[in-house]
């Protein structure tokens, strides 16, 4: 298994070193949004406008804090393409020799999952040099709602990859990027639902804080019950590597 660990961690090299700059870039980006909301032109702006009655101070954290989700997701989201783990095996015909390895279905697909889960942790060990860093420069955010924010972004990512992986198996050699999109329109689908009446308002117009509810109901849900979201990848994770094992055994021509 180690082996094949290592062969699918070359196979996200290229992706593993373009996710280094973007880190990079992330973090330097974060770090002088905080600095220029706390001091700079940023401030200086979210002040003019609270001072004219355009929006109260709520609606100015509230932007803020949005925007400082967005760098938190960054990291991990980057974690979520996997693609190159089937197409690289696909290009090579590996599945031709990964027959004859030592090691049985169940643990080579085993590896794939914790190749995923590795690299979300990357991006969740990022993300906690972030929190540190940007908890000690703002109060924007509190440590712990990072950490619950983290949590939430993890989550989604497990789920999406589990999902992905799964799909991988189950479409087969070609057919990597309907494994892609198809998680993120079931996520889309879910989301819909269950804040249907919130986006018919908003939409229509009928009500003029729809927008603003679901703003509140998304950043509840993110900061405090985050737990929710990581029980359901677990099942979600477990479920998807067990039904990817029987595709996997009835295939033919699988890595």
């Amino acid at each position: 298994m180690k082996g094949l660990l290592i062969k699918d961690f070359y196979c996200l090299k290229k992706q593993l070193i373009n996710y280094g700059f973007i880190i990079v870039g992330v973090i330097v980006i974060s770090i002088m949004f905080v600095l220029s909301y706390n001091f700079g032109n940023i401030h200086a702006g979210f002040t003019q406008i609270i001072e004219s009655g355009r929006y109260p101070e709520t609606v100015v954290v509230q932007i803020a804090s949005g925007a400082m989700l967005l760098f938190m997701l960054i990291p991990i989201a980057c974690t979520a393409d996997l693609s190159n783990l089937f197409t690289d095996d696909e290009g090579a015909s590996f599945y031709k020799v990964a027959a004859a390895f030592p090691v049985s279905i169940s643990k080579r697909v085993a590896c794939r999952f914790i190749a995923g889960y590795l690299f979300i942790a990357i991006g969740v060990a990022v993300d906690l040099i972030m929190t540190v860093i940007l908890s000690s420069l703002t109060n924007i955010i509190s440590f712990g709602k990072f950490c619950g924010a983290i949590v939430t972004f993890a989550s989604l990512m497990l789920i999406y990859i589990s999902m992905f992986i799964l799909l991988a198996y189950f479409l087969g050699n070609g057919k990597i990027t309907y494994a892609n999109v198809i998680p993120l329109l079931i996520g889309a689908a879910i989301y819909v639902s269950a804040n249907f009446d919130n986006l018919k308002d908003f939409i229509t117009g009928v009500n003029d804080r729809a927008l603003s509810e679901l703003y509140d109901q998304a950043t509840e849900f993110i900061f405090h019950r985050s737990y929710i979201l990581l029980i359901a990848a677990i099942l979600v994770s477990g479920g998807t590597y067990f039904a990817a094992v029987h595709i996997a055994a009835r295939k033919r021509g699988v890595a």
